[in-house]
């Protein structure tokens, strides 16, 4: 016990400062927030949209070129060879509408939404999380674990991880929703009590990804785009869909 507390003493305090005014400390490779330039012609999306490993993720029509990051993958394959293509840093992706998860070409200064929901503000000091992988890769799961390490200690907000869905104030619901999972996410969603919230965390729990997207108990409460969700992005939005993110950031 003497050994272990000598240990803790010389590791110090390694929680992060996470949320701060600017930011969290990215990776130099972190692919956020897509950008579209207004000007971007017919053969610069058809270069992109050859090479994107997803159907329909970017997209071109009457209303002009769209990149849907709930199917991307965040690979860059578009940036490499579009110029008028670029992911920024900006990190705060989690959104409560599907439609807003759709970058439109020529967008001007992005703002993430404010939550309006008083069913979610009520969980503004406490929100229990009960997930589900759906069949996933693993990825997002293991990003979301991240969460509970010293290194981000969600659990200082009250956002925990609960072993039973009739704790769970949200189901996490990650993957593609596989058809031997399809039943037990069912089940997972309907033993949650009401007001219950579902979350969707990365492309394949959103739209399936590179796979064919199962049914989803309920339209999600909440979305965070990504493959995986970079903890910082997936904290964010945990945290602005409860309102305690309201002034901060």
């Amino acid at each position: 016990m003497f050994k272990a507390l000598l240990a803790r003493l010389k590791q110090g305090y390694k929680t992060g400062s996470f949320p701060t005014q600017s930011g969290p400390n990215l990776p130099p490779d972190f692919r956020g927030r897509p950008e579209i330039a207004a000007d971007i012609s017919e053969k610069e999306f058809s270069a992109a949209a050859a090479v994107c490993p997803i159907k329909d993720a970017l997209m071109r029509d009457a209303q002009g070129v769209r990149l849907d990051m709930g199917r991307c993958l965040f690979c860059g394959r578009c940036a490499e060879v579009c110029r008028k293509i670029r992911f920024t840093k900006e990190y705060r992706l989690g959104v409560f509408t599907r439609e807003a998860l759709v970058v439109k070409a020529g967008e001007g200064p992005y703002t993430p939404p404010q939550q309006t929901n008083p069913d979610a503000l009520a969980l503004r000091n406490t929100l229990q999380l009960r997930e589900v992988s759906a069949g996933g890769c693993a990825g997002c799961e293991l990003d979301a674990n991240v969460l509970g390490t010293l290194a981000w200690d969600m659990g200082r907000f009250g956002i925990r991880f609960v072993a039973s869905p009739r704790h769970a104030d949200a189901i996490y619901l990650t993957g593609p929703i596989s058809a031997n999972m399809q039943l037990a996410l069912d089940k997972t969603y309907a033993a949650a009590p009401e007001p219950k919230f579902l979350i969707a965390a990365g492309a394949c729990a959103i739209s399936g990804g590179l796979y064919a997207h199962g049914r989803l108990p309920a339209p999600p409460a909440l979305y965070i785009p990504g493959c995986p969700p970079h903890p910082a992005t997936t904290l964010e939005a945990l945290l602005r869909f409860t309102g305690r993110l309201t002034g901060q950031l």
